[in-house]
């Protein structure tokens, strides 16, 4: 198939993509704890490398991979869990799919971007919402806590009339 120049830029762009998230899927496989999960997303990471592979048939070049996002998702991950890069992963395969759904004439793009809205489905099973169950009444007590703290300022200010004492009592009641 004879692609110009745009076409080809794009599917280089492509390409970048799909061997960046294999590295980061696996990645995120070598510090997943549970095995059913670790095998989704070693599943997911071969299936991108695939991708890289199609997509280097009609680009005939091959691309190095963004180490920074690579990096980036791996301490994101290390820092506020696998749940929370696999959500921001998570959008990465929609963006995916709509490039892939651009070009409906390609067969070998319309089923990279039937498995990119796959692995979208897959991530989104894989996020342990076990975590995110009480994230609703952490921020009620929170929120709670703010308005308790509000009122005894505003009372302090009527009790007492020195501003350093407002705040000396104020931080007393944190």
């Amino acid at each position: 198939m004879n692609l110009n120049k745009h076409v080809i830029e794009e599917f280089l762009s492509f390409q970048k993509n799909e061997i960046t998230e294999s590295i980061v899927y696996n990645k995120l496989a070598a510090i997943e704890k549970d095995s059913n999960n670790r095998k989704v997303l070693q599943q997911i990471a071969l299936e991108e490398k695939q991708h890289y592979d199609v997509l280097r048939q009609f680009t005939e070049r091959d691309v190095t991979p963004d180490k920074r996002r690579i990096s980036k998702f791996y301490w994101l991950a290390r820092m506020f869990g696998i749940t929370f890069a696999i959500k921001l992963m998570e959008t990465g395969e929609i963006s995916s799919y709509k490039g892939y759904a651009q070009y409906p004439d390609i067969p070998e793009l319309v089923r990279l971007a039937h498995d990119e809205e796959t692995h979208e489905n897959k991530l989104i099973s894989l996020i342990n919402e076990e975590r995110l169950e009480y994230m609703d009444s952490v921020v009620l007590g929170l929120n709670d806590a703010l308005v308790e703290f509000t009122g005894a300022l505003a009372g302090f200010t009527l009790a007492l009339s020195d501003s350093k004492l407002i705040a000396l009592t104020g931080s007393i009641t944190v």
